[in-house]
């Protein structure tokens, strides 16, 4: 069996209704369904995580993102 993975609007209702119709048929199955992350959402996870970087002030800043 073959794979493709799709990338869509999930607010379009023609776009739904197809990939609906589509999981009716026979073959086809939905493997997992994954949302992208706004950036938002992604600087909240990396702060939960503690991927952060503390610097003293400004030129330390620079001297990190500049390393």
């Amino acid at each position: 069996m073959e794979t493709i993975t799709l990338q869509y609007d999930a607010t379009n209702p023609a776009i739904k209704g197809l990939i609906a119709a589509l999981l009716k048929l026979d073959g086809i199955r939905k493997l997992k369904t994954t949302k992208k992350k706004s950036g938002l959402d992604e600087a909240i996870d990396d702060f939960k995580n503690g991927r952060t970087i503390k610097c003293k002030d400004f030129d330390d800043y620079l001297e990190k993102i500049n390393a």
